[in-house]
Formats: C-alpha cells, sequence, structure tokens
C-alpha cells in the first residue's frame, strides 16, 4: 500500500511552501543517491583511463559522451538495484538510511529514474562510441540488474558474477577508442575484475552480520570464516600479480611497474595479516583490507595514466 504522506511524484513533503522549499536539496541529494554517485565516479576513472591507454585516441568530444552516457548506464543499473533491493535494504544497518528504505522517495520515482537513466545511456553509447559499446552496456546493465542482484541472496558466487559488470568500463572505455576488442582493454578489464573479489569478499566479512540479517549468502556465512579468509589471500595475490603483469604486457612502462610491484606488496602483505582471533579484530582487519582496496585501484590507474603522460 503507498504511503499516504507521499505525493505522486515520489518526493515526501512537508507542510507548507517553506518546508517544500528546504526539501528540495534534499530531494535532489536522495535522487542522486539511487545512482550510488561513489561507484559511478570510480567507474568513469575506469572508463577513462582506459580511453586514454588505448591506442588510436578519441575526440574530446566524443570522449565526453562517452563518460556521460558510462555515468548513465552505471547510474541507471544503480537505481535499478536499489528499487529492487528496497525491502531488503530496509533490513541492514548500512543501507537503512538509503532513499527507498527510509521512505524518503517513492519505489516508483527509483523505478522511473532507473529506466530513464538507463535507456538513455544506450542510444548515446551507441552513436558516440560503437554499436559494440551500447551492446557492452546492455549486457553489463542485465547482468547486474537481472542476474546478480537477485543472485546475491541464492549464492555466494554472486560475487564473482557482479565482478563482471563491475568491470565492464575498462573495456567501454577501450572499445569506445578502438571500435573493437582490443589488448589494453581487455587487461584493464582483468584487473577491475580481479580487484573487485578481495575489496567485496573484505566487505562482506566486516559486515557479515548485516548481510545475514537481510538474506545475503556472502562466503564468510555460507562457507566459513576461514575459507573467505583464504579466498580473500588468494585474489588478493592475483590481483597484485596482474597489476605487475601489465607492464610486460606492454600497457605500462618501468615506472608504472615499481608503483603496482609496491602497491601489489602492500595489499598483499595486508591480506596475509589474517583474522583475529574474535570478531571484532577480524571486523577490524576486513575493514582494512576494504579502505586499502580502495586506495589500491585508485593508486594504479593515476599511476598507469601518469606514465602514459610522462613517460610515453
Amino acid at each position: 500500500m503507498a504511503d499516504a504522506s507521499a505525493p505522486l511524484a515520489g518526493v515526501a513533503v512537508g507542510g507548507g511552501a517553506r518546508s517544500s522549499a528546504l526539501g528540495a536539496p534534499r530531494a535532489l541529494g536522495d535522487l542522486l543517491a539511487l545512482t550510488k554517485p561513489r561507484i559511478t565516479a570510480m567507474t568513469l576513472v575506469v572508463g577513462g583511463g582506459a580511453m586514454l591507454l588505448t591506442p588510436g585516441g578519441i575526440a574530446l568530444d566524443a570522449a565526453a559522451l562517452v563518460l556521460l552516457g558510462m555515468a548513465l548506464v552505471v547510474g541507471g543499473a544503480g537505481a535499478l538495484n536499489m528499487w529492487l533491493e528496497r525491502d531488503v535494504d530496509a533490513l541492514m544497518e548500512r543501507t537503512a538510511d538509503r532513499p527507498l528504505p527510509a521512505r524518503r522517495l517513492t519505489p516508483g520515482a527509483a523505478l522511473a529514474l532507473g529506466l530513464a537513466l538507463s535507456l538513455s545511456s544506450l542510444p548515446l553509447l551507441w552513436t558516440a562510441a560503437s554499436p559494440l559499446t551500447a551492446g557492452l552496456a546492455a549486457f553489463s546493465l542485465f547482468v547486474y540488474v537481472l542476474v546478480y542482484t537477485p543472485m546475491k541472496r541464492t549464492s555466494p558466487w554472486a560475487l564473482v558474477v557482479g565482478a563482471v559488470p563491475g568491470a565492464m568500463p575498462a573495456l567501454l572505455g577501450s572499445t569506445a577508442v578502438a571500435h573493437g576488442f582490443e589488448r589494453v582493454g581487455l587487461v584493464l578489464f582483468a584487473v577491475a575484475f580481479l580487484w573487485q573479489l578481495p575489496h567485496f569478499l573484505a566487505i562482506s566479512i566486516y559486515r557479515e552480520r548485516d548481510y545475514v540479517a537481510a538474506g545475503h549468502r556472502v562466503l564468510s556465512a555460507v562457507a566459513g570464516l576461514e575459507v573467505a579468509r583464504l579466498a580473500l589471500i588468494g585474489s588478493s595475490v592475483a590481483l597484485a600479480s596482474m597489476g605487475v603483469a601489465l607492464w610486460p604486457l606492454g600497457v605500462g612502462g618501468p615506472a608504472y611497474a615499481a608503483v603496482a610491484v609496491a602497491l601489489g606488496l602492500w595489499i598483499v602483505v595486508l591480506a596475509l595479516r589474517g583474522a583475529g582471533d574474535d570478531r571484532e579484530r577480524t571486523a577490524a582487519w576486513a575493514r582494512r583490507v576494504f579502505l586499502s582496496s580502495l586506495v589500491y585501484q585508485t593508486m594504479l590507474f593515476v599511476a598507469l595514466v601518469a606514465d602514459r603522460l610522462l613517460f610515453a
């Protein structure tokens, strides 16, 4: 049943013009939150880096339109994800204050925003980049919204499935330049894919109680903490190795390789420190790995771009 306090427009309102005016910035902020702006920003870093690193070059105006298309498809997918998971989000401490479970926006508003952003992104990417780029974006949208999102409540393998659309911006950026699959895009896709494994394993360990309460089948709850810890270590080693491999694969130079080795050793050592003897220490370790993985990916792509600009 619809909330009687919510208007047809989908945004909660107060009494009088003054409260409506004061509520407008909050409503806009809530609409923005539906698009998961932090994730969107990270994907633009990856996609933009892929465009810059792919041989051939792309006009500045076309690159801007491609980045806009990426932002639209990622933001639309985020809004549709929140629409599908609004009841689940209400059960989790870290997501309970999102616009839908907090009832600041109606589900219809989220659905409309998600569809509008997603559907507008595809023709934009088709014309500004290539049909292949638009097709990859459509595939990514389908997997993220209709496969990964419901799969989180049925299998811990959702982590691997979700890593595919999560890494897709690397291919979107590369195919926008090359109009086909190119080595740089494939290699960056592999790095972005591998990065998500320790990143999301760490947060699932750190927030295990939250996820279990919401019915998510995270690895640490299904197979045990030790299995999840070993998976985190193994995926961290794979990520660090792939990051360094960009040098012999011809994507990065010696200066980049030095940074990649240092970052790789750092993230692997953090993972090897392992969980503590109690839940509190384990959560603290997992949180450190989670936050450090964000630094790792950002610095790795900054090093790649700087290496290309300064030493190419």
